[in-house]
């Protein structure tokens, strides 16, 4: 059965703000930048490891400052960890895939555990033999793909998705371009939304640096 997608963004949309959304554009793209700079004396043989190492770096503290700001930060950045956030019903985190991994995302615990919470959005694509149930709490995650080159705009994302996992984490119930998903809140009937994103001073430094 084909997914439904309107039903889906329809329940992101009433729960993520349209600031938030944009926040997480500019700020995948300044931590992108800013590895793809950090890295550039690398030596060819390693510079593809350190790319991918320093975008994690990078776009996780561009992420979490987002997020801080927001008020939506549940999980800081730390390490390795991955950052969550909460948006309404939802929680959310972070993904960078290459354009041939789509369908492999990185077997992270947290991220499979928040992928669980989808379970009953299925019903959304296959409805449940046991009759329709509330969804009252979801997932979903801002990825951004990269070209996985090094010669094929290394220094920023191709495209940045929200996409909506199933609840095994191996293939998705929705997914859409951010920009495309931003004119859906143009379509959307109009809610009094009372939040608002502050970013820090000096959050956006497009300043030379990059990951993948």
């Amino acid at each position: 059965m084909t997914p439904n997608p309107d039903a889906i963004a329809a329940l992101l949309i009433a729960n993520v703000s349209r600031d938030l959304v944009m926040g997480v554009e500019d700020a995948f793209a300044a931590g992108a930048l800013q590895a793809f700079g950090l890295t550039k004396e690398v030596s060819k043989k390693q510079r593809k490891t350190a790319l991918g190492y320093m975008r994690h770096i990078q776009m996780n503290e561009r992420f979490s400052d987002l997020l801080e700001a927001s008020n939506a930060e549940l999980i800081s950045s730390q390490g390795n960890r991955v950052i969550v956030g909460a948006a309404g019903m939802f929680k959310f985190a972070r993904l960078n895939m290459s354009t041939t991994n789509w369908n492999r995302p990185t077997r992270s615990t947290i991220r499979r555990e928040l992928a669980e919470a989808n379970e009953a959005m299925n019903q959304l694509v296959q409805p449940s033999l046991f009759g329709p149930q509330d969804v009252t709490s979801g997932a979903f995650f801002f990825v951004a793909r990269f070209s996985g080159s090094l010669h094929h705009y290394p220094e920023k994302p191709l495209q940045i998705y929200i996409a909506v996992p199933n609840p095994k984490m191996d293939g998705w119930l929705f997914r859409e371009p951010l920009s495309q998903f931003l004119d859906r809140y143009d379509a959307a009937p109009k809610q009094a939304d009372n939040a608002t994103v502050k970013l820090k001073t000096g959050f956006i430094e497009l300043g030379g640096q990059e990951e993948t």
